[in-house]
């Protein structure tokens, strides 16, 4: 039995602890609530606050044993369950932290959109997309930002890209502070060949993230693909600017070279970068040997960047290119009926997935993609007749 005044001390501990915590002296807080431990070992909401605490240090052997302590104390309390749930998914343990959301949600747990939306995570990094969504459709009016990241993660790995480019705009919108949403709005557009829109976001958020290397790495991704942009000089300044000399800087040089027509001076850089471990210098160091001619150095290029990124529209337009050509059927049909899922409106994913179909003997869908394709090119030329806007 506890003696009253050595409960009423550890009490006060975890009290103070408590204060401090959300006052946000989290150091003071892990002080109190430890020596609080040290008096007595069954005090759970002082095993809840340094778990907390260990977690956002990415201390997860503490943030783990200290929500074990909860769960085993208080085994009717959804918030151990919940919270070790969140330590799990951080630490990419989707099934367990799957489980230990499902017992949070037999207890209880208050907050339910919040439950919905990790427990939708979890699935969808375990390679359940869709029961995702379904997740996720059980929240009646959602509202907040992570709720429609993790929907357009969703949507994305189903490649539904309209879905996933809408529900991140919305989470943007109401965490316009979330350097991250951007950064998947501009690479999706990228990566789903929509260059003018991938620029235009990239020019808000490279000026709202100034210190921000990714962002500006991806502004200067994206100057790079419109060849109207005057914007690759700055982008590559302000990359320099915030880590000098580095890989992603060595590659914005590249694009800068690639763009001028100096293609010695961008294979260069872009072999550095390489060098460096930078996994977006693979796709446009193969596409300049294939441009030279060296097919195996282009073939090599290739591999290594479906190996680091598999999930990039221009690279499985290249990597079908290159099975078409060697005859390997079943490999060309996969890989532009993917090129064509992250690109619809590239003509060439058409075109070369028409010519895929046709020597499988697949007339029809032959057929609908060479028309698709022949839609497209006509759009484009009428688009070039017109005079062009001036970008900023």
């Amino acid at each position: 039995m506890i003696a009253p005044l050595v409960l009423l001390f550890w009490q006060g501990l975890v009290e103070q602890a408590d204060e401090a915590f959300r006052a946000g002296e989290v150091d003071r807080a892990v002080v109190l609530a430890s020596k609080a431990i040290a008096q007595q070992p069954g005090a759970v909401h002082a095993h809840m606050i340094l778990g907390i605490a260990a977690a956002r240090r990415q201390q997860w052997e503490a943030a783990n044993r200290h929500f074990s302590a909860v769960v085993r104390l208080a085994p009717e309390d959804p918030n151990g369950y919940f919270y070790l749930g969140q330590a799990r998914l951080y630490q990419k343990q989707w099934e367990p932290a799957l489980r230990e959301f499902a017992k949070a949600a037999e207890r209880g747990f208050p907050d339910e959109e919040r439950l919905h939306v990790e427990t939708a995570f979890a699935e969808n990094e375990a390679g359940r997309p869709q029961l995702a969504l379904e997740r996720l459709g059980l929240i009646a009016s959602p509202v907040t930002a992570h709720f429609h990241a993790v929907r357009a993660f969703a949507h994305a790995r189903l490649n539904q890209f309209p879905e996933a480019l809408d529900a991140m705009a919305k989470a943007r919108d109401l965490e316009p502070a979330n350097a991250r949403h951007s950064a998947f709005l501009i690479s999706t557009l990228i990566a789903t060949d929509q260059m003018q829109a991938a620029l235009r976001e990239a020019i808000g958020a490279q000026a709202h993230f100034p210190d921000d290397a990714g962002i500006q790495f991806l502004f200067a991704l994206a100057s790079y693909y419109v060849p109207e942009s005057p914007l690759s000089g700055l982008a590559l300044r302000n990359l320099n600017e915030i880590e000098p000399g580095g890989p992603r800087v060595l590659m914005a040089r590249g694009l800068l070279h690639r763009k001028r027509g100096a293609t010695a001076q961008a294979l260069a850089a872009f072999q550095q970068a390489a060098k460096l471990g930078l996994p977006d210098s693979h796709l446009l160091l193969a596409i300049l040997h294939k441009e030279n001619g060296d097919a195996a150095a282009a073939e090599r290029e290739f591999r290594e960047a479906e190996r680091v990124n598999p999930h990039n529209g221009q690279l499985l337009l290249e990597l079908g290119k290159l099975a078409l050509a060697r005859g390997d059927l079943p490999g060309a049909r996969s890989r532009l009926e993917s090129a064509v899922a992250f690109l619809p409106a590239n003509s060439s994913a058409h075109y070369q997935l028409s010519l895929a179909y046709a020597r499988l003997g697949k007339k029809e869908e032959a057929e609908r993609h060479r028309n698709v394709s022949r839609e497209l090119d006509r759009k484009q030329a009428e688009l070039q007749d017109k005079p062009r806007s001036t970008l900023p």
